[in-house]
């Protein structure tokens, strides 16, 4: 069965995250959903501004864990977004949809703009979490990039997913995605169907 409500589906091989922020509420009802999946396949439809980095590395976690898992992006899958659509094992985007860097913000604040020599402990906790998602970020190209991408391919794709050169939410199209060795497929219409219900019915 599946039920709807705030945008995230749920006891259903399709999981729908259709939010604004995904949130700890919005990481539970996801996490509910996937230990309900029968089987070891799942896809997920991701159409996010991200959220909080906890929430959406645990949701990321869960889907590593499926044999089988498609993460599917109409329109757009940002930050946090972005992080649980690169570990699923095969990826489907829209021909106009746009991830982009996952690095993350701390109080509204790019971690990485923050004083390097700064003691104060807000700043030092930003900085675990900064060197946390680089970790993190690159077992997930490794996943996806396959054992031997071409050189220097590694380095382009951290640096973009990191958003070393550019905002935070500029966006990575489908064909930049593919151009960083990342396997990505054509999203069918009907998904973006889906999403335009979803909001409707959910979003304000």
């Amino acid at each position: 069965r599946q039920q709807g409500g705030r945008g995230v589906g749920r006891y259903s091989t399709v999981i729908p995250i259709i939010t604004p922020v995904i949130d700890f509420r919005v990481a539970e009802m996801v996490l509910e959903a996937m230990e309900h999946i029968p089987g070891d396949d799942v896809t997920m439809l991701l159409h996010t501004q991200g959220g909080c980095v906890m929430s959406c590395v645990m949701i990321a976690n869960g889907l590593r864990k499926f044999a089988s898992s498609t993460a599917v992006v109409p329109y757009m899958a940002i930050s946090g977004g972005t992080l649980i659509a690169l570990n699923a094992r095969r990826l489907e985007m829209g021909r106009n949809a746009s991830l982009s860097a996952v690095d993350p913000i701390v109080a509204g604040v790019r971690v990485k703009h923050m004083p390097e020599d700064s003691k104060d402990t807000s700043v030092l906790r930003a900085r675990e979490y900064q060197r946390a998602i680089e970790d993190y970020l690159e077992t997930t190209l490794a996943a996806r990039q396959g054992p031997s991408p071409p050189l220097g391919l590694v380095d382009k794709a951290m640096e973009r997913f990191m958003g070393d050169h550019g905002p935070h939410e500029w966006p990575i199209s489908i064909t930049e995605v593919g151009q960083l060795g990342i396997p990505v497929e054509s999203a069918s219409s009907r998904w973006a169907n889906l999403v335009d219900d979803y909001r409707r019915r959910w979003w304000p």
